[in-house]
């Protein structure tokens, strides 16, 4: 059963990955990383100049 659940935790995580490879982030690592330190991203995040907040720059 614990097996379960962290097979359930990856992939909730991937999915919030790649919210933030839509952004133009890296998906791996960057993305993963920014899903433990910002959550889901908003309109104006981002990676990169394209975004009016640059996450990356933290």
């Amino acid at each position: 059963m614990p097996s379960i659940v962290v097979v359930v935790l990856i992939v909730i995580w991937t999915v919030l990955a790649v919210q933030w490879k839509a952004k133009d982030c890296a998906l791996v690592p960057t993305s993963y990383m920014l899903v433990i330190t910002h959550g889901t991203p908003s309109i104006f995040e981002g990676c990169g100049n394209d975004h009016a907040v640059d996450v990356t720059d933290d």
